[in-house]
């Protein structure tokens, strides 16, 4: 059977059982239960509280100019930190219970309407940026994501900040703990809980109503299409977006 288009997914009203496009396809059946997410999530904060010092020094010394490497180091521990996550969820999670990839939302999506959903997002992005202008501090907290104008630094930064960050943030968040929790409630409870969590994971107070309010657009772009790769991907654009609108307010 033909899967229904992205706009079908979204725009669609539920079924009388009340299930959304994306529950059909298999969202929130899932095996693993509270205990691995809580093992889980252990380790992440663990591995996060053991490598912070060593991405902080690799900041201080990026920002401070007195090592060449730092931006490496700074990448290397921060995709060691990403690879330990989305590991410890296949491990727990995922062959523990003799699942697939799939069972964290791994599934087609329709990629022509994907497109025009990412650019009216990123239109969003920008208007809001520039009228809010919430984005202008992000800069001054965030400098390895502009400073420096070094060729091997702005690559690096890309690779985590457009695919690194995107992938094992929403594997972790949506398809993980989301899909966890909206297997024992309700969809909108879930999201809330999963998005005050996503939003608390980043470390800048004045970012946390805006980080929370796209956690739950995200968690509902999954809900309703059933595929991470939605949420992948509009995740990866909101960073992009926000970048071209730190870089554009650095260069006046």
């Amino acid at each position: 059977m033909e899967e229904p288009s992205l706009v079908r997914q979204l725009l669609d009203p539920e079924p009388d059982e009340g299930l959304s496009p994306g529950e059909r396809r298999g969202f929130g059946c899932v095996p693993w239960g509270r205990l691995d997410m809580i093992l889980v999530s252990v380790l992440a904060i663990v591995s996060q509280i053991v490598l912070a010092p060593m991405g902080l020094a690799a900041v201080a010394n990026m920002g401070l100019g007195t090592s060449a490497d730092a931006s490496l180091d700074f990448f290397v521990q921060v995709i060691f930190l990403y690879s330990l996550l989305v590991s410890s969820i296949w491990l727990v999670g995922v062959r523990r219970h003799g699942a697939s990839w799939e069972s964290l939302g791994f599934r087609p999506v329709d990629l022509r309407s994907l497109a025009g959903l990412l650019g009216l997002l990123a239109t969003v992005i920008i208007v809001a940026n520039i009228a809010v202008r919430s984005i202008a501090h992000l800069g001054l907290a965030q400098d390895p994501f502009i400073f420096g104008h070094q060729p091997r630094q702005a690559l690096l930064m890309a690779v985590l900040i457009l695919v690194a960050a995107p992938f094992a943030e929403e594997v972790f968040f949506r398809g993980f703990l989301l899909q966890g929790l909206a297997r024992r409630m309700r969809f909108w409870p879930a999201a809330v809980i999963t998005s005050g969590i996503f939003a608390l994971a980043h470390v800048w107070p004045y970012l946390y109503v805006p980080i929370f309010i796209l956690g739950l657009a995200l968690a509902w772009l999954f809900w309703r299409t059933g595929s991470i790769w939605a949420s992948v991907a509009a995740h990866a654009t909101i960073n992009a977006t926000s970048l071209v609108v730190v870089a554009v307010l650095y260069s006046r």
